[in-house]
């Protein structure tokens, strides 16, 4: 088979993130293969971040500003408002830049596979006629967040015509096709990087050690959870510390959070997000995902990967695909602070379980190496192009 252009639309594709690395990911191991790949972000994100791929990939972004927030609220007294006029205006503009940008990308070259990566790069994908492409529309968190959402009809609507539709399980696959879509399939997310060796730290019996948790630090994440778990078993752990590397909308009040715990709030270390999230797992002893809602998370994949011992809250389908139903990662209940303390603490007073649940979870995730999911890519194109 000829292997097709392939062009790539994310939301941004310059920020330090989960969606953000998958897509470089795809867009390198693509390109190393011999298709031609455009990777292309709507709106810009500062500081932009190099993910160092393939120089063969073209980068396009197709807002020269930063998309604004939106208003306030829709009534009619608020939209009369200079400055409300002025920011819809502006909002229109950038949208009709992106709109002829992607556009000109999409001539720029033969027609090929255009792959979707979020619903609102769909949303611009929707207004450029692209008769001559073959669509692929992906869905990145469980069909369980779309519904508790907005996005379930906004992605029934938008993903009806395309040619196909990838959740990241088969469960949340086969979720979808009920709720109405037709044309899904399920695809994981590769990881970023294979270690060739594992973490060492999981192996640590001093009675000292390190949990750590590697993400945003907003309301979904549930990070709040984390450190009133933490406040509960850090007194009886003296040698052990909690690094939560992030930032986000929560971060003021997860410090004074931290700040006003009884014991083990000076125990409680807060770190800017990272590049090198291979680097920084490797410190860590314990990792932990408390989050409330997820896809298949791939801060808790490149953590098993590494060999670490992992706590999870039980919150979709793809953590429970990754932790092997909870024999490669240690399940919680989501949302409680009690079940997650218990979770660690148990981990934390035995180095033996911590040794054996790491080695679990490196066998467990290593389909998930890039060349294996790159594999199920190209089986991909060839289905949609018959």
């Amino acid at each position: 088979m000829t292997r097709p252009r392939i062009v790539i639309v994310a939301n941004n594709i310059d920020e330090v993130g989960g969606a953000q690395r998958v897509s470089h990911v795809v867009a390198d191991r693509l390109a190393r293969r011999g298709h031609a790949v455009d990777l292309v972000g709507v709106t810009p994100f500062s500081p932009a971040h190099d993910y160092g791929i393939d120089p063969a990939v073209r980068r396009f972004t197709l807002m020269t500003q930063p998309w604004p927030a939106p208003p306030p609220d829709n009534r009619l007294a608020t939209r009369l408002r200079p400055s409300v006029r002025q920011l819809i205006a502006r909002r229109a503009a950038l949208r009709a830049e992106a709109v002829a940008a992607l556009d000109a990308v999409l001539r720029d070259g033969p027609p090929g596979i255009v792959v979707t990566t979020q619903l609102w790069a769909m949303e611009h994908l929707a207004e450029v006629r692209h008769d001559d492409w073959a669509v692929i529309g992906q869905y990145h968190s469980s069909f369980e967040a779309a519904v508790a959402g907005r996005d379930l009809p906004r992605a029934l609507a938008l993903y009806a015509d395309v040619d196909l539709v990838t959740m990241l399980t088969e469960q949340d696959a086969h979720a979808m096709r009920r709720a109405g879509l037709n044309n899904v399939t399920w695809l994981p997310n590769p990881l970023a990087f294979w270690p060739d060796s594992p973490a060492q730290g999981s192996g640590s019996t001093d009675g000292s050690g390190v949990v750590t948790y590697l993400g945003r630090l907003s309301p979904e994440k549930g990070v709040g959870f984390l450190v009133d778990a933490w406040g509960r078993i850090a007194e009886r752990h003296p040698g052990w510390r909690l690094r939560l590397v992030g930032s986000g909308p929560e971060e003021a009040s997860l410090r004074r959070k931290a700040g006003a715990l009884a014991a083990g709030g000076d125990r409680v270390d807060f770190h800017a997000p990272v590049s090198d999230a291979e680097g920084e797992l490797r410190r860590a002893d314990l990792f932990v995902l408390p989050s409330l809602t997820e896809g298949l998370p791939l801060a808790l994949a490149e953590a098993m990967a590494l060999g670490l011992p992992c706590v999870a809250a039980d919150c979709s389908s793809g953590v429970r695909l990754l932790s092997a139903e909870g024999t490669a990662a240690r399940l919680v209940a989501r949302g409680d602070a009690a079940a997650l303390a218990d979770g660690l603490s148990g981990l934390m007073d035995t180095p033996a379980d911590r040794a054996d649940l790491g080695r679990a979870a490196r066998e467990s995730v290593e389909r998930y190496r890039a060349d294996a999911v790159i594999d199920q890519w190209e089986s991909m194109f060839e289905r949609v192009l018959r």
